[in-house]
């Protein structure tokens, strides 16, 4: 039988099968053998048709009527057996019917009213007891229970299954859909931090340079020497960003290497009015290129920085190579700043505190770790560790 759990098709259709076949041995014997076959024959009917409209409810999920279907036809057919023994051996179904539609409780007493009727049965269609015709009744019950118990715990297994495989499905999309937003944050992240890092930065720096150069109170050499070198920026930026939008992940290593890197870097704050000084200690390794570029671009945000909003005097990078790591710090006697909170409101001075957060993220995406040691009008201390042998 199906019911609104859905049973599987084919045990249903199996206890139709073995319904329909002891009925018709039942009604072969009661033509045979039985004179009042006609009286039998009826009843039978009526059972037969019972049945059919309980199959038919139960298969269209009328549960509030399978109940009292298997009810009644529980005592059909006790009346049935009392009509005619040949009909004893369907309290199989029955029994099967009553343990998997009715109550715990109520199937227990209905079963050990069918055993007790089949029994009974047997005993007056034989005119004694026999231990086949008490102990075969018993056993065949018990194995109808016994297997509808087991077929429905395994009904239950498979619902909670495919419960769980829909979990999980609907999970894998959840777990799918958050990393496809977590992909485009990070791309986003890495965008911007690109931009900044290069076309944003070399804009800021052709800025300051023409303004500068625009400055009444420039001499006129040192405006040609800011506007070329103003030039000189903005074509470096325009080849980075063609660079970028081809594809290219960035920027390369630098071409002259590390060191001499963030000495040019060095120089060009020098030579905008705020003395800086470049020292390297330790024997240099070989740095892989995403450290490289890290610090490079560590360097130059943080010199950015000094040049824009620090008001220093003076600074310096230290670039120092150690056993399995490299250290880089940049320190700087400005006006310094709150590093939990870079860009105060209302703040205009200030900056808008990306290129710190960039800074890390670019350090932590070489599994080295970023500090910022700083307090207002004492300077700033940026220290930066990578692990070389992760790499």
């Amino acid at each position: 039988m199906a019911d609104d759990r859905s049973t599987d098709r084919y045990a249903e259709w199996a206890g139709h099968i073995l319904f329909t076949t002891l009925m018709i041995v039942g009604v072969a014997n009661t033509v045979v053998d039985d004179r009042t076959h006609v009286l039998t024959l009826v009843c039978a009917g009526l059972f037969a048709v019972w049945y059919a409209i309980g199959a038919v409810w139960s298969t269209r999920g009328r549960s509030d009527l399978v109940i009292p279907w298997v009810l009644i036809l529980t005592a059909g057919w006790i009346g049935l057996s009392v009509v005619s023994s040949d009909f004893v051996w369907i309290a199989f179904v029955v029994a099967m019917l009553c343990w998997h539609f009715l109550p715990r409780g109520v199937a227990v007493a209905v079963a050990v009213v069918i055993a007790a009727t089949a029994v009974t049965t047997v005993r007056v269609d034989t005119g004694r007891f026999t231990v086949g015709g008490v102990i075969g009744p018993l056993i065949g019950i018990a194995t109808a229970v016994a297997v509808t118990e087991a077929f429905g715990r395994i009904t239950t297994m498979v619902v909670e299954r495919d419960r769980l495989v829909d979990e999980l499905i609907a999970t894998r999309e959840q777990l799918a859909e958050r990393e496809r937003d977590a992909g485009v944050m990070a791309e986003r992240e890495r965008l911007g931090g690109e931009i900044h890092d290069g076309t944003g930065q070399s804009l800021a720096s052709i800025i300051m340079l023409l303004r500068a150069a625009t400055s009444p109170s420039t001499p006129p050499e040192q405006r040609t020497s800011q506007t070329a070198t103003a030039l000189e920026t903005a074509q470096t930026a325009l080849a980075e960003s063609r660079r970028f939008l081809r594809g290219l992940d960035g920027p390369q290593s630098p071409a002259e290497g590390l060191s001499g890197a963030l000495a040019e870097q060095v120089a060009a704050l020098s030579h905008d009015g705020v003395p800086t000084v470049f020292a390297e200690h330790g024997v240099p390794g070989s740095l892989p290129e995403p450290v490289q570029v890290a610090l490079q671009r560590t360097v130059q945000e943080a010199l950015l920085n000094v040049r824009r909003h620090a008001g220093a005097r003076s600074a310096a990078v230290t670039l120092t190579h150690l056993p399995g790591e490299v250290h880089l710090d940049i320190v700087d006697d400005g006006v310094g700043m709150d590093p939990d909170n870079p860009s105060p409101a209302g703040d205009h001075t200030a900056g808008s505190g990306f290129g710190l957060r960039a800074m890390r993220a670019r350090i932590r995406s070489c599994s080295g770790e970023l500090t910022v040691e700083s307090t207002p009008a004492d300077g700033t201390t940026i220290h930066v560790n990578v692990p070389i042998e992760r790499h």
